[in-house]
């Protein structure tokens, strides 16, 4: 599976959320700054309230990406290398 893709697949889904608030609102508001806003905050609440079982796997799957960074040991650049290096011949003097 990709590992992203659910990710992208609740983007989408919030962003259709807002545009088909959009143009529902586009009627009545005509299409400004005011109708914009309210398509935003109409489709943020929207979302939260039809999409949270997407969320949910959407932060779980984050979580464990992180995790799995976290977890990984960190390799060293060439200047990190040469920093100890240099570090290290100071301290046997």
């Amino acid at each position: 599976m990709v590992p992203m893709r659910n990710f992208w697949i609740y983007t989408l889904a919030r962003l259709g959320i807002i545009v088909a608030v959009g143009l529902v609102l586009q009627p009545f508001l005509g299409f400004n700054l005011v109708m914009a806003v309210a398509a935003i905050l109409i489709g943020a609440l929207l979302s939260y309230l039809f999409l949270g079982r997407m969320r949910t796997k959407v932060a779980e799957e984050i979580e464990e990406r992180v995790a799995k960074r976290a977890n990984r040991p960190k390799k060293k650049g060439v200047d990190e290398s040469v920093e100890d290096h240099i570090v290290d011949e100071n301290e046997d003097r």
